[in-house]
């Protein structure tokens, strides 16, 4: 797994500019897994987002199109997950960990308004699934397209992943349109096949977006 390279320009240095004609989002990477963008910055979780996991995961509003609200216990125990995952990662063993979470601060007001991760499947770590939850009042502010496009290059660029697959729900069409902002392009061959969930699969888009949107520049 690539180390991290703290650096104080708020460019990326030129041997790691994405060429790509979709702009660039990450602005500077910081130690420890942290990256930043012009308006956020991306941190792992740590132990004073247990509030913030509660608020989200609690949320009618939030959960709307990713399931049934969890009970605070419900949201603590999905926290502690996250968080012995992330701390795993931060101690080095980043390429066994199935996931990685990081909290979504706003700059200008240094308030946490959300979480983003990327999950892995088995051993293949060229893959992964890209999540991201706002609270509400961040609703409105393009910030969906910053910190996910910041994550993306992020995954490509420090964390060898060459692919990754978003799955949301069909009727979600405020994801559906950041997305493919993000340059992801629907693939009907990705949806899963038919299971006992075949109904929930039905309502859900996979997208996959490639690494050649963020080839590293020659």
């Amino acid at each position: 797994m690539p180390d991290n390279e703290p650096f104080s320009s708020k460019q990326l240095p030129s041997r790691e500019q994405p060429s790509s004609a979709l702009p660039s989002r990450l602005t500077h990477y910081l130690a420890d897994h942290g990256f930043a963008s012009k308006r956020l910055t991306m941190r792992p979780i740590d132990e004073t987002d247990q509030a913030l996991y509660r608020r989200l995961y609690c949320d009618e509003k939030v959960m709307r199109h990713i399931g049934a609200p969890l009970t605070q216990a419900e949201a603590d125990r999905a926290f502690q997950t996250a968080l012995s995952q992330m701390n795993r990662a931060l101690s080095g063993a980043a390429s066994s960990c199935q996931y990685m979470n990081w909290a979504i601060v706003e700059q200008q007001s240094q308030h946490a308004i959300g979480i983003q991760g990327l999950t892995w499947q088995g051993e293949d770590r060229t893959q992964a699934e890209i999540g991201i939850m706002l609270m509400p009042q961040a609703n409105g502010k393009l910030y969906p397209e910053e910190a996910m496009g910041a994550l993306m290059e992020y995954a490509y660029l420090k964390l060898g992943v060459m692919r990754i697959l978003a799955n949301f729900a069909a009727k979600n069409l405020a994801t559906e349109r950041f997305v493919k902002k993000l340059g992801f392009v629907f693939d009907a061959d990705a949806l899963p096949a038919a299971t006992t969930e075949a109904k929930e699969a039905r309502q859900m888009k996979s997208c996959f977006a490639d690494s050649h949107h963020y080839k590293r520049s020659k």
